[in-house]
């Protein structure tokens, strides 16, 4: 079975560590191998500054259409997601 690289498995979850949508256990091993990996901890500082830039600069609501459109296609491709 092949092994993941601790990088891949950081980056994988970046979106869910600066959501705060994970368990106290895997954000403390992310943060852990950010601390010790330049590369990744600067990948993680971007995508935060990307996200908050988007977050200011975003301030008017979805239009209903594309929310719906939006989960239509989740919906649709919710299998792709999860395997």
């Amino acid at each position: 079975m092949p092994t993941t690289h601790p990088c891949d498995d950081a980056i994988e979850q970046v979106y869910t560590y600066l959501d705060g949508e994970m368990t106290w256990f895997h954000r403390v091993r992310v943060q852990r191998h950010l601390r010790r990996c330049n590369p990744c901890h600067e990948a993680f500082e971007f995508e935060a500054r990307f996200k908050e830039f988007v977050r200011r600069k975003c301030s008017e609501p979805a239009p209903p259409e594309l929310i719906e459109r939006l989960r239509s296609f989740l919906r649709d491709h919710r299998d792709d997601v999860e395997a």
